[in-house]
């Protein structure tokens, strides 16, 4: 099989096209066997889909777990941790490397990754990349997997990376501290962003489900927010089939941005089983079930620029922070502008009563005169 041996080549295992091994999924990026060997596989090996989420649970016994993913982020009920290590990356320039394989599977658009792409800091061991996906909605609903205070933006990017003390995607897939998700919202700008035109310039090369292509390597770290530092922290699990709980999530604070052109591309462009258009791959929201969401800053960002069809000035938009983040050049503008409209609305109020004492003289002054028409001999 064509895709079994560029995946040997790349020393890493990856999702074969609308099939769920029983170690691995579409999320977490494993590949297993050809038709025959999925034949002879386990009971955990079905067919899934995005419409019938809720048979997800009688078929994969995880799905119904009490740490599963995705969620919603209240940034209310975000807890500040100051000792969370900030994310460092190391290898993640490819340029002038092997050429990377694209697929879609059925289930998403993949991007297959070499391992020595690395998360070097952190976590407590040291992370190593297999692939990056993608999850999208329509022009009419947005399609990202998790959510900030209920808001959906269009779409999400997944990085997914297995922990380096295993031998294989395969192997870390169900252990507790097998795999780190690096995650990032992408919204709607103004202009194309050239680092994802480098993926979805190739997508009409694999319109087709268990199609494949290569693409000129890239600095894969340009697919994510510039600033890295703000990010919330939880643990969760695949969002697809498996389920299995075992991702370490980190979800960053600032938003990519593509351009309306671009995200319908890839909204209209893949299609899965017959035909049909591959959109809405993404799953609602879980329940926290107790569990802790933490945060790498202290203040929870504003939602209120959010748009999904609006184009942003920025690219890539930085959502701004909450009003106690305000910078001190902030506050004195404020201030002065404040100063201003006070001192505008006392003269405004002081020429009023200038105005109206002055009309009331005038009048006084007409009253004092008595009109006496002249006579024949004055005049």
């Amino acid at each position: 099989m064509l895709l079994k041996l560029i995946i040997l080549l790349l020393i890493q295992n990856q999702v074969q096209a609308g099939k769920v091994p029983s170690s691995s999924s579409e999320e977490d990026g494993s590949s297993e066997h050809d038709d025959e060997e999925h034949d002879r596989s386990s009971s955990h090996e079905h067919h899934w889909g995005y419409h019938d989420q809720e048979a997800w649970m009688s078929s994969f016994q995880d799905c119904s777990g009490k740490s599963q993913s995705p969620i919603d982020i209240e940034t209310s009920k975000a807890i500040y941790d100051p000792n969370l290590n900030l994310i460092e990356l190391e290898g993640y320039d490819l340029t002038g490397g092997p050429h990377l394989t694209l697929l879609n599977n059925g289930h998403t658009l993949l991007l297959a990754l070499p391992n020595t792409m690395r998360i070097v800091r952190g976590f407590d061991e040291v992370y190593l990349a297999a692939q990056l996906h993608f999850h999208w909605g329509t022009i009419e609903v947005p399609g990202s997997e998790h959510t900030i205070d209920k808001v959906h933006f269009p779409a999400e990017i997944h990085m997914v990376h297995y922990n380096s003390k295993y031998a294989n995607m395969s192997e870390a897939a169900n252990k507790p501290d097998g795999l780190a998700v690096l995650g990032g919202f992408i919204g709607i700008g103004l202009h194309e962003n050239e680092n994802y035109e480098k993926i979805l310039s190739a997508l009409t090369d694999v319109s087709i489900e268990e199609s494949n292509t290569q693409i000129p390597s890239f600095n894969v770290r340009h697919l994510l927010p510039n600033n890295l530092e703000r990010f919330y922290r939880y643990n969760g699990s695949l969002t697809t089939p498996p389920c299995f709980q075992t991702v370490n999530w980190t979800m960053f604070n600032d938003t990519i941005t593509v351009s309306r052109k671009q995200l319908a591309a890839l909204e209209n462009t893949l299609k899965a089983g017959q035909n049909q258009h591959l959109s809405k791959n993404f799953r609602a929201p879980q329940l926290l079930h107790g569990r802790r969401v933490l945060s790498s800053f202290s203040s929870s960002p504003s939602v209120d620029n959010r748009n999904v069809d609006v184009p942003l000035e920025t690219e890539p938009f930085k959502r701004s922070g909450a009003l106690g983040e305000l910078s001190r050049g902030d506050i004195l503008a404020i201030a002065f502008g404040v100063l201003f409209a006070v001192t505008l609305l006392v003269f405004s109020m002081y020429a009023y009563q200038q105005r109206k004492k002055h009309s009331k003289l005038k009048k006084d002054s007409r009253q004092n005169v008595i009109y006496k028409p002249g006579t024949k001999e004055e005049v």
